[in-house]
């Protein structure tokens, strides 16, 4: 996968160590599941290439969600492993798993070369005007 940054593809690496590499790309979300009732269930997530991270999950009602501070819930690491396999599908059958963050990735790389290149353009049109 290229660098979200650099958008080069990354070196061969030395297969002797079986760490993962500290700086794979990652995008951090917020996913909001609506119900018409005005309650949401609230996930902090991380999406890698190959795995989307849950880290957190609250339930809110849409009136008060910004001063809302009560019982975030336990951490989500902490929950059993059941209830994180559910929590993971249930963001997967709603459209939230690695190929629709991997399109994100794409997206974030074309969209970064694509306004490079109209500020060159920009910058071109200046120096000849």
């Amino acid at each position: 996968m290229p660098d979200l940054v650099s958008g080069e593809q990354p070196e061969a690496v030395d297969d002797d160590n079986d760490m993962e590499t500290p700086n794979q790309s990652s995008i951090p979300l917020v996913v909001t599941v609506s119900k018409s009732s005005g309650t949401s269930l609230e996930f902090n997530c991380v999406a890698y290439h190959d795995e989307i991270s849950i880290d957190s999950l609250a339930v809110r009602k849409t009136e008060n969600l910004e001063d809302e501070a009560g019982y975030e819930g336990p951490d989500f690491h902490d929950l059993d492993e059941n209830l994180k396999k559910a929590f993971h599908k249930y963001l997967e059958i709603r459209g939230i798993k690695p190929s629709t963050t991997n399109f994100l990735f794409e997206y974030m790389l074309n969209k970064d070369s694509r306004e490079y290149l109209i500020w060159l353009k920009k910058l071109k049109d200046f120096v000849e005007a």
